[in-house]
């Protein structure tokens, strides 16, 4: 578990001085994947680096395991993994080479490095040198780089920023299945919402360096209400596929718009039961495809601000 309470910092002196965070208090548990979210210059990335060591804060308590990173930063490293925003990486050096000199430091086996290079999908570029490799590719090595020490906490700074739409979600979803495969706790820190409602379930809030609620999703969804509207592309009879969603009881309504598309309003706590009854839909050969086309984390994060004042 990784708890900050009254956690304050600030940076520079005087007329400069700018505070990072105003108190921050939040929970985040063993096996969460959570989403620590807010705009740039919310705070996100100076918790992260307080949660690793990186940085001394100026009041308040962080535990990370029950360990302190500023009194036990040798062993909070030893568990966690983090990847910065923009990682910094020799460029005319193979990747193999690299990442056997990482292992080397580490004291992992060049079995691991391997085996973690396949995890990630990186394996295929391990005689090639780093600047072969795309934005997305480069963020993998990076993931690979995190995991060669084995933590039991992933701490992700924007791991999608700067990738296109696809890049994107096989970043997610490559997330997810680490988080999976190895049962780490996992933090993304991110401004973009919208993809990570697709792989997060707890969220922490951030605003101008205020914690303004955090929790699980569907706990906060409860509490603050959002909806996902989603379209819905028929492949016939699209009046036959509205009175089927239409008696979903989370299903708040259907509009039937022009060439056999649907717009439908979700309950979002209950997004995942309309996702099955989709996808028997799709194997029925009712429906061709469906995509959230409004994230509700969006809802969420605006409606804590309102609520917050």
């Amino acid at each position: 578990m990784i708890e900050f309470r009254n956690v304050v910092k600030t940076y520079g002196s005087g007329k400069r001085r700018v505070t990072a965070l105003q108190g921050a208090s939040f929970i985040v548990p063993s096996g969460a994947l959570a989403g620590f979210l807010g705009p740039n210059g919310s705070g996100k990335t100076t918790s992260l680096k307080l949660m690793v060591g990186l940085l001394r804060r100026d009041s308040g308590e962080v535990s990370v395991k029950g360990l302190d990173p500023e009194r036990e930063e040798r062993e909070v490293k030893a568990l966690t993994g983090f990847l910065p925003e923009r990682p910094v990486y020799p460029l005319s050096v193979r990747v193999e080479d690299f990442l056997r000199h990482v292992a080397r430091l580490r004291r992992v086996p060049w079995s691991d490095v391997r085996r973690i290079a396949r995890l990630v999908g990186i394996d295929k570029y391990l005689d090639k040198p780093i600047k072969a490799m795309s934005r997305g590719y480069l963020q993998r090595l990076g993931l690979a780089q995190t995991l060669l020490s084995q933590p039991e906490i992933l701490l992700l700074d924007e791991p999608t920023a700067n990738l296109d739409p696809i890049a994107r979600m096989e970043m997610l979803e490559l997330i997810a299945t680490l988080k999976r495969d190895l049962g780490a706790t996992v933090i993304i820190s991110s401004h973009i919402l919208p993809e990570l409602q697709l792989v997060i379930d707890y969220a922490v809030f951030i605003h101008r360096g205020v914690v303004i609620d955090y929790g699980r999703l569907d706990e906060l969804s409860a509490k603050y209400g959002a909806v996902t509207i989603y379209e819905v592309k028929t492949s016939r009879e699209p009046r036959r596929v509205a009175q089927q969603l239409i008696g979903l009881e989370h299903v708040k309504g259907v509009l039937i718009k022009d060439d056999n598309t649907l717009e439908v309003h979700v309950d979002s706590r209950a997004s995942t039961e309309v996702h099955h009854v989709l996808d028997e839909l799709v194997s029925e050969g009712l429906v061709l495809s469906y995509e959230a086309k409004s994230s509700y984390l969006d809802q969420l994060y605006r409606r804590a601000v309102e609520t917050a004042g």
